[in-house]
């Protein structure tokens, strides 16, 4: 491999971490959050599969703010459904608010 061949590979690496992260510590703080236990993948829905009311969206809005300092305008949880598009949010946020990704 070249040395920019290495550098792109190593930037996609640190890109998927980051991404990773997001998903592992929005799934870790809904599993915490949750009354009853639940296994969340990225497709899970926040109340069809998971169970959430809407107290416990306004908690986990609450919580990721807290852990990723971000701050969360509830307008854009209108077309949140999945824990995926939680961490693709927050991840967003994070990059938009200069939060670190790693």
């Amino acid at each position: 491999m070249t040395d920019s061949a290495h550098g792109s590979a190593r930037g996609a690496e640190a890109a998927a971490s980051a991404a990773d992260r997001f998903e592992r510590e929005t799934i870790a703080i809904l599993k915490r959050l949750s009354r009853r236990p639940i296994e969340p993948g990225l497709d899970s829905e926040l109340m069809a599969d998971l169970g959430f009311d809407s107290l416990q969206v306004l908690e986990l809005v609450g919580e990721l703010e807290d852990h990723f300092n971000i701050a969360v305008p509830l307008n854009s949880l209108t077309h949140i459904r999945t824990v995926g598009q939680i961490a693709d949010e927050v991840r967003r946020l994070a990059a938009s608010e200069g939060v670190s990704q790693s």
